[in-house]
């Protein structure tokens, strides 16, 4: 957390325990404040950085941690899980589960796939074909 927000939060708090003058501001008292080069310029300084938007409420330091915070949503999350107790057959969860896995190789399931056994190779003509088409091409 910043610096500034953290100033920004302790003036807020500040202010909620009891309304104060605003610092910088002098109180009214009928005779005029002398103020010297530097205070006058941190003064113009304080009004140039003041919020200037008409309505705009200054948003409080420690909502916007907690707004900003990660928040844990475990428990909820059991309770609902453990409240809601309905069946589902194997093949919904099975096609869900399948729907939800990645392209990659790497998130496919493996299958173990039974690898069919190799016929000795030979050849589908005959010795007799092989003559015949000897006698009809060369024509011995």
């Amino acid at each position: 957390m910043s610096a500034a927000l953290l100033r920004r939060g302790l003036e807020l708090l500040a202010s909620t325990e009891a309304p104060r003058a605003a610092p910088g501001q002098a109180k009214a008292s009928g005779a005029p404040v002398k103020r010297t080069r530097r205070a006058r310029a941190k003064a113009a300084q304080a009004l140039k950085l003041r919020n200037s938007a008409k309505g705009k409420v200054p948003k409080s330091a420690l909502d916007e941690y907690q707004k900003r915070q990660c928040q844990d949503h475990l428990k909820a999350n059991l309770k609902f899980m453990t409240s809601v107790r309905s069946t589902v057959s194997e093949s919904v969860t099975q096609q869900i589960l399948q729907q939800n896995q990645g392209r990659k190789a790497c998130d496919r399931i493996v299958t173990k796939t039974k690898k069919k056994k190799k016929k000795a190779e030979g050849t589908v003509f005959t010795e007799e074909d092989f003559q015949k088409f000897q006698r009809e091409y060369f024509g011995n």
